[in-house]
Parts: C-alpha cells; structure tokens; sequence
C-alpha cells in the first residue's frame, strides 16, 4: 500500500510531520505568541476567563432588561473604537486605573446609607472632610482631561 493511514504512521514519522507544520508556519506561530503575550501582560486574557468562568451569570444578567443590553452594545463598540487609539501603555495604565477604583469603591461606597447634604452650611461642612476633598480633587482632575478630550467651540 503506497498511502499509510494516520493510524499506520510510526511516531517517528508522526514528529517529523508535526515539526514541518511548525518549520512551514513558523512566522505565523511568532505572531500569534507575541499577540497572546501582549494580551496576557494587558490583562485582557484574566478578564476574558473571568467572564467565561461567570458566562452563564452574565448573559442572564445582560439579557434581562433590553435596555442595558442595548446601552452595553453601545459602549461596548465606542470602547473598541476608542481602544484603537491607544497605545499599550495608555491600555496597561487605563486597567491599573479601573481596577484601582473600582476595588476601592467596591469595599468603601454604602449608597445605602448616603446622607444628602443640603443647603451651602451642609456643602461647607462635606468640604471639611478629607476625604471629600481629595475626592474633589479627582473630580477635578477628570473633568479637566474631559475638557482637554472634548471638541473645540
């Protein structure tokens, strides 16, 4: 028989076939290797098998009122529109910020017991705070960068 099958092949010839798929298709090998390691170090891989891990909780979720489906379809696209601009850096900064934030906000905000603040003496009074103050100081900081990001007029 001039053709062996698969199952007729010796081991030996089993390698040299996979190591010439791998010599042919070297380039291609390098780039995916590199893609996946940038992906890694961005983070993107972790958050990617979190929502896998969580898929069934998340689509339940997502699909429940369409509304936020159709708002998260819309940030979802204007995030990889803006994504497109950024480089690594500003990505790998732009994460260690979310995360940050949100870790924080998620063990410190109690909306459930936020207190209104009423009348300029209860705004003096909120301003005293240094918490408040430096949380103002952010405030500030972003809205100056959405006025750097904003179109001229």
């Amino acid at each position: 028989m001039a053709q062996q099958t698969q199952a007729e092949k010796s081991p030996d010839e089993k390698l040299a076939e996979a190591l010439n798929i791998l010599v042919q298709n070297i380039d291609e090998i390098r780039g995916l290797l590199d893609q996946l390691i940038e992906l890694k170090r961005s983070g993107v891989i972790d958050a990617l098998m979190l929502i896998v891990n969580r898929f069934d909780e998340v689509i339940q979720y997502l699909f429940q009122d369409p509304a936020i489906f159709r708002l998260l379809s819309i940030l979802v696209d204007g995030s990889l529109q803006a994504m497109n601009k950024l480089d690594t850096q500003d990505v790998l900064k732009l994460k260690g910020l979310v995360q940050d934030l949100g870790g924080c906000l998620g063990k410190n905000v109690d909306l459930a017991n936020a207190k209104p603040v009423s009348g300029l003496m209860g705004l003096w009074r909120a301003l005293g705070d240094k918490d408040v103050q430096r949380g103002l100081g952010i405030a500030m900081a972003l809205l100056k960068a959405l006025g750097k990001c904003s179109p001229q007029q």
